[in-house]
Protein backbone atom coordinates (compact mmCIF):
# COMPACT_ATOMS: atom_id res chain seq x y z
CA UNK A 1 0.00 0.00 0.00
CA UNK A 2 1.10 3.56 -0.60
CA UNK A 3 -0.58 6.91 0.11
CA UNK A 4 -2.03 7.31 -3.39
CA UNK A 5 -3.45 3.77 -3.45
CA UNK A 6 -5.02 4.25 -0.01
CA UNK A 7 -6.71 7.47 -1.07
CA UNK A 8 -8.05 5.95 -4.31
CA UNK A 9 -9.33 2.85 -2.51
CA UNK A 10 -11.06 4.84 0.24
CA UNK A 11 -12.56 7.28 -2.28
CA UNK A 12 -14.13 4.39 -4.19
CA UNK A 13 -15.26 2.32 -1.17
CA UNK A 14 -18.80 2.15 0.16
CA UNK A 15 -18.94 3.93 3.55
CA UNK A 16 -19.55 0.60 5.33
CA UNK A 17 -16.28 -0.77 3.91
CA UNK A 18 -14.07 2.21 4.87
CA UNK A 19 -13.00 0.77 8.26
CA UNK A 20 -12.06 -2.53 6.60
CA UNK A 21 -10.04 -0.77 3.88
CA UNK A 22 -8.29 1.38 6.47
CA UNK A 23 -7.49 -1.63 8.69
CA UNK A 24 -6.04 -3.55 5.73
CA UNK A 25 -3.81 -0.60 4.82
CA UNK A 26 -2.58 -0.22 8.41
CA UNK A 27 -1.80 -3.94 8.62
CA UNK A 28 0.52 -3.66 5.61
CA UNK A 29 4.28 -3.66 6.02
CA UNK A 30 6.62 -0.69 6.07
CA UNK A 31 6.38 3.06 6.32
CA UNK A 32 4.16 3.60 3.29
CA UNK A 33 2.67 6.97 4.27
CA UNK A 34 4.47 9.76 2.38
CA UNK A 35 7.10 11.45 4.57
CA UNK A 36 5.56 14.91 4.11
CA UNK A 37 2.46 13.71 6.02
CA UNK A 38 4.49 12.46 8.99
CA UNK A 39 6.00 15.83 9.95
CA UNK A 40 5.11 18.21 12.74
CA UNK A 41 7.02 21.43 13.50
CA UNK A 42 8.36 21.57 17.07
CA UNK A 43 6.18 24.61 17.86
CA UNK A 44 2.90 22.90 16.91
CA UNK A 45 0.94 20.45 19.08
CA UNK A 46 -0.58 18.89 15.99
CA UNK A 47 -0.79 19.08 12.22
CA UNK A 48 -3.75 18.16 10.02
CA UNK A 49 -3.00 17.28 6.40
CA UNK A 50 -5.86 16.81 3.93
CA UNK A 51 -5.11 13.87 1.60
CA UNK A 52 -8.42 13.80 -0.27
CA UNK A 53 -11.61 15.86 -0.56
CA UNK A 54 -14.43 14.54 -2.74
CA UNK A 55 -15.86 17.04 -5.18
CA UNK A 56 -19.36 16.42 -3.84
CA UNK A 57 -18.28 17.02 -0.22
CA UNK A 58 -19.29 13.52 0.91
CA UNK A 59 -15.86 12.11 1.78
CA UNK A 60 -12.47 13.36 2.94
CA UNK A 61 -9.25 11.82 4.21
CA UNK A 62 -6.89 13.60 6.62
CA UNK A 63 -3.64 12.68 8.35
CA UNK A 64 -3.22 13.95 11.93
CA UNK A 65 0.19 14.17 13.60
CA UNK A 66 0.10 14.80 17.38
CA UNK A 67 3.08 15.56 19.61
CA UNK A 68 3.43 13.23 22.61
CA UNK A 69 0.79 14.14 25.19
CA UNK A 70 -1.10 16.56 22.91
CA UNK A 71 -4.86 16.38 23.10
CA UNK A 72 -7.46 17.58 20.62
CA UNK A 73 -10.25 19.76 21.96
CA UNK A 74 -13.47 17.95 22.83
CA UNK A 75 -15.41 18.12 19.55
CA UNK A 76 -17.88 16.54 17.17
CA UNK A 77 -17.45 16.03 13.41
CA UNK A 78 -20.81 16.71 11.83
CA UNK A 79 -20.55 13.26 10.17
CA UNK A 80 -19.39 9.70 10.69
CA UNK A 81 -15.65 9.06 10.89
CA UNK A 82 -13.18 6.19 10.88
CA UNK A 83 -9.79 6.80 12.50
CA UNK A 84 -6.89 4.43 11.98
CA UNK A 85 -3.67 4.60 13.97
CA UNK A 86 -0.66 4.59 11.65
CA UNK A 87 1.98 5.06 14.36
CA UNK A 88 1.86 5.34 18.14
CA UNK A 89 -1.12 5.09 20.46
CA UNK A 90 -4.03 7.40 21.17
CA UNK A 91 -6.48 7.54 24.04
CA UNK A 92 -9.96 8.24 22.71
CA UNK A 93 -12.67 9.49 25.05
CA UNK A 94 -16.33 9.75 24.07
CA UNK A 95 -18.88 12.08 25.65
CA UNK A 96 -22.54 12.90 25.42
CA UNK A 97 -24.58 15.85 26.58
CA UNK A 98 -26.84 14.75 29.43
CA UNK A 99 -30.31 16.12 30.22
CA UNK A 100 -28.74 19.16 31.90
CA UNK A 101 -26.67 19.85 28.73
CA UNK A 102 -23.47 18.95 30.55
CA UNK A 103 -20.73 16.76 29.11
CA UNK A 104 -20.77 13.26 30.49
CA UNK A 105 -18.02 10.76 29.70
CA UNK A 106 -19.41 7.66 28.02
CA UNK A 107 -16.25 5.62 27.44
CA UNK A 108 -12.49 5.88 27.15
CA UNK A 109 -10.14 3.44 25.40
CA UNK A 110 -6.66 3.21 23.89
CA UNK A 111 -6.15 2.67 20.17
CA UNK A 112 -2.82 1.00 19.40
CA UNK A 113 -0.97 1.12 16.09
CA UNK A 114 -3.16 -0.59 13.48
CA UNK A 115 -6.44 -0.06 15.37
CA UNK A 116 -9.43 1.51 13.62
CA UNK A 117 -12.10 3.37 15.58
CA UNK A 118 -15.51 3.97 14.00
CA UNK A 119 -17.23 7.11 15.23
CA UNK A 120 -20.93 7.48 14.38
CA UNK A 121 -22.33 10.87 13.46
CA UNK A 122 -23.25 12.80 16.61
CA UNK A 123 -20.51 11.43 18.86
CA UNK A 124 -18.55 13.98 20.87
CA UNK A 125 -14.98 12.94 21.56
CA UNK A 126 -11.33 13.83 22.05
CA UNK A 127 -8.08 12.03 21.36
CA UNK A 128 -4.76 12.29 23.16
CA UNK A 129 -1.38 11.05 21.91
CA UNK A 130 0.28 8.62 24.28
CA UNK A 131 3.89 7.37 24.36
CA UNK A 132 7.01 9.45 23.80
CA UNK A 133 6.88 9.84 20.00
CA UNK A 134 4.44 11.57 17.67
CA UNK A 135 1.17 9.74 17.09
CA UNK A 136 0.06 9.61 13.45
CA UNK A 137 -3.47 8.70 12.47
CA UNK A 138 -5.49 8.59 9.27
CA UNK A 139 -9.03 9.99 9.47
CA UNK A 140 -11.81 9.34 6.98
CA UNK A 141 -14.99 11.42 7.18
CA UNK A 142 -18.40 11.30 5.53
CA UNK A 143 -18.10 15.02 4.75
CA UNK A 144 -15.50 17.51 3.57
CA UNK A 145 -14.01 17.96 7.03
CA UNK A 146 -11.85 20.87 5.85
CA UNK A 147 -14.94 23.06 5.41
CA UNK A 148 -17.32 21.30 7.84
CA UNK A 149 -17.94 23.56 10.81
CA UNK A 150 -18.42 21.58 13.94
CA UNK A 151 -18.67 22.06 17.66
CA UNK A 152 -15.91 22.30 20.23
CA UNK A 153 -16.96 21.85 23.85
CA UNK A 154 -15.42 23.62 26.84
CA UNK A 155 -14.71 20.91 29.45
CA UNK A 156 -15.38 23.35 32.32
CA UNK A 157 -18.48 25.24 31.17
CA UNK A 158 -19.77 22.46 28.86
CA UNK A 159 -20.66 25.17 26.33
CA UNK A 160 -20.33 24.50 22.60
CA UNK A 161 -18.69 26.90 20.19
CA UNK A 162 -18.14 26.62 16.44
CA UNK A 163 -14.88 24.89 15.55
CA UNK A 164 -12.91 24.76 12.33
CA UNK A 165 -9.33 23.63 13.01
CA UNK A 166 -6.44 24.70 10.77
CA UNK A 167 -5.37 22.34 8.00
CA UNK A 168 -1.99 22.33 6.29
CA UNK A 169 -1.74 21.70 2.55
CA UNK A 170 1.38 20.07 1.12
CA UNK A 171 2.78 20.04 -2.38
CA UNK A 172 1.47 16.52 -3.11
CA UNK A 173 -1.99 16.02 -4.54
CA UNK A 174 -3.61 12.59 -4.18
Amino acid sequence: MDTTTLVRTIAAADPERVPEVLAAALAGPGDWLDEEYRRRPADRDWMLYPLYRAGDGRRSVVVAVFRPGAQAPIHDHGSWAAIGIYRGRERETWYRLNAEERLEQVRSFVNDTGAVSVIPDGVIHTVQALDDTDAISIHVYGTDIVTQERNMFDPHTHQASRYLPPFTETASKH
